[in-house]
């Protein structure tokens, strides 16, 4: 009895081995267009951006009353009676007038420590010279973006481009020193549309366990919504960070990105006034997903849940074809064909069940 088990054992064993190796690697068909878009993937993302808006007012004076607020170029000599002043200077800017205010005495004025220049036709204004006492604004801006790039990638290098869509909110500008009395700015319009478009290049520099570490840089364009006067101009913008991604597969991983824009825009002022340098750098926290075009396809019939990437003879074609018998956000591991590091007794939930299988 023992003997006829062992040559079942045996005959069976080599059946399988037979059937394993009845065909080569050159009968396998792949899709030759699969294996080109397999060296592309396609992110989305959204998450968090905050800006840092600041410009300084070096070479103009700056003027105030209860209602106005105004800039007025430096030519180095004290204002006189005939100069153009500017208001709204951050995203449109006019030229304003200066009301006179025939009582000041009678209007609750801020405490004044430098005032520069106070004639009797500006009565009520009060005028600092911006470079002697480092005046500038800063405020902050907020948005949740919707962000879409595709890259190239060749052993860890991955080259590309995006567009990203976001609606901004600005907030108020507040000066940078204090114990003037000069109050805040409240930009015309405090909300728009930004829309940016930029070329990508990083590295995936480090591997750990189901995660990997990149580095990136975009180069690219912000246009400015329509709440941007045409004199504002929008310079080149540097984006610098790191993608840690989670690869639940060769083919899906879910990231978070945080980054950091280097970004600035000039406010030419009319009628020769010069032109206001606003920064308006941001932090940004991304969180999307990534995928990869796989270079094999799932498998066509519906019953076939083999984790491991394996041939089988096409019901249709007739040919042997490499398939897959998971979706894409599950591992199809070519090695071993586990979708997870832990046993079923050690995942949460199970271990304290009596009979976790």
């Amino acid at each position: 009895m023992r003997l006829v088990f062992t040559i079942i054992l045996i005959n069976v064993s080599f059946l399988g081995y037979a059937q394993e190796y009845e065909y080569s690697e050159k009968d396998i068909y792949r899709s030759p267009i699969r294996a080109v878009l397999n060296q592309f993937s396609f992110q989305i993302s959204t998450g968090y951006n905050r800006t840092n808006y600041k410009h300084d007012l070096s070479g103009y004076y700056y003027l105030q009353s209860p209602a106005q607020q105004f800039i007025v170029l430096n030519e180095g000599v004290p204002l006189e009676d005939d100069y153009v002043a500017y208001d709204n200077w951050f995203n449109h800017p006019s030229i304003g007038i200066p009301i006179e205010i025939p009582n000041p005495t009678d209007v609750p004025f801020p405490s004044i420590d430098n005032p520069v220049y106070n004639s009797e036709l500006n009565r009520g204004l009060t005028q600092f010279d911006a470079d002697s006492i480092g005046l500038g604004f800063e405020g902050r801006g907020r948005d949740i973006p919707l962000n879409i790039n595709i890259r190239y990638n060749y052993k860890g290098i991955r080259v590309g481009g995006g567009i990203s869509m976001a609606y901004h909110k600005i907030s108020s500008f507040k000066p940078t020193v204090d114990g003037h009395g000069i109050r805040s700015i409240h930009p015309v319009q405090r909300t728009t549309f930004f829309f940016k478009y930029y070329g990508l290049v990083g590295y995936k520099f480090y591997d750990w366990w189901d995660y990997s570490f990149a580095a990136e840089i975009e180069i690219g364009k912000n246009k400015l919504g329509k709440q941007f006067s045409g004199a504002v101009t929008n310079g080149v913008y540097y984006n610098f960070g790191i993608s840690i991604e989670k690869n639940l597969s060769e083919y899906f991983r879910v990231f978070v990105k945080p980054s950091f824009d280097f970004r600035t825009m000039n406010t030419a002022l009319p009628e020769g006034g010069g032109s206001i340098k606003n920064k308006y750098n941001a932090f940004n926290l991304g969180v999307g997903i990534s995928v990869t075009f796989p270079e094999i396809p799932r498998s066509p019939m519906k019953s076939d849940k083999v984790q491991l990437k394996h041939v089988i003879v096409d019901p249709k074609s007739g040919k042997y074809k490499e398939v897959r018998g998971q979706p894409i956000w599950k591992k199809q591991n070519p090695k071993v064909g586990q979708n997870n590091r832990k046993t079923i007794r050690q995942k949460w939930g199970n271990s304290r069940k009596l009979n976790p299988y």
